[in-house]
């Protein structure tokens, strides 16, 4: 059973940020069980998963929903996750950072610089951003070689729009989303400058004022793409509302 449970939670886990399912939505067990081919029992343990990765409630008699979101609400966990992110920096500062390290932040800055010349226009050069920013905080936190920063990070991670690679792209206007995407490069290369010279209280500085940048970058998007502006479809966005809304 232990299969089919982690494939009806990845299945959901899917649906959930995908926007099959909306925000405050009710998810009904005997319809989910019927159209993936598994019992009830297993639908409940996939969902049970999901609530502790807090993408949907459960109340008592009524059954499970997906959550929802407000801006406030990621807004918090994005610079909680910037704050977790400038210890891991200041851990890697205070051991030095390895060679092998320093090679792995150059080829991903390179990689960027590269993504950066070609615009972001078009969608694969998108999907290649947020892949490599993806990899450059993850080998923040590695380097750091603090599990439970890891694991903090991860759960963080699991509400919309917090990873660092769920960048929200305005595509109303590619030389708006170039420029603003091209400051958090340039943050990146004062970043990797930071850990070699062992700088941890500016390494610090910069994870924090970029986690607070992201906050502003994506609280502009969600509001614009409110107001009819079209933006790129990032998981979970759909899950996001304002405060009032909920």
């Amino acid at each position: 059973m232990s299969t089919q449970v982690e494939n009806a939670t990845q299945i959901l886990r899917e649906a959930i940020l995908s926007g099959t399912y909306g925000a405050g939505e009710k998810l009904k067990e005997v319809h989910i069980a019927a159209s993936l081919g598994v019992s009830r029992t297993v639908i409940r343990l996939a969902l049970s998963s999901l609530e502790l990765e807090g993408l949907v409630a459960h109340t008592p008699n009524r059954g499970f929903r997906t959550k929802r979101f407000t801006l406030d609400e990621v807004s918090d966990a994005i610079i909680l996750r910037g704050e977790i992110e400038a210890i891991a920096a200041r851990c890697i500062c205070e051991k030095g950072i390895s060679d092998a390290n320093v090679s792995l932040f150059r080829d991903l800055l390179d990689s960027m610089k590269t993504v950066l010349a070609s615009g972001f226009s078009q969608r694969e050069a998108r999907l290649k951003w947020m892949e490599l920013v993806a990899e450059f905080h993850a080998l923040i936190v590695s380097a750091s070689g603090n599990t439970a920063i890891h694991s903090t990070i991860a759960h963080l991670s699991r509400i919309p729009l917090v990873a660092p690679h769920s960048v929200v792209f305005d595509l109303s206007s590619d030389d708006f989303s170039l420029e603003r995407v091209k400051r958090t490069y340039e943050t990146r290369v004062q970043l990797v400058e930071a850990l070699i010279q062992r700088q941890g209280g500016h390494a610090a500085a910069l994870m924090i004022g970029y986690a607070h940048q992201a906050c502003r970058n994506k609280r502009a998007s969600v509001e614009g793409m409110r107001l009819g502006k079209p933006v790129s479809a990032i998981p979970g966005l759909g899950l996001i509302s304002r405060s009032e809304e909920r």
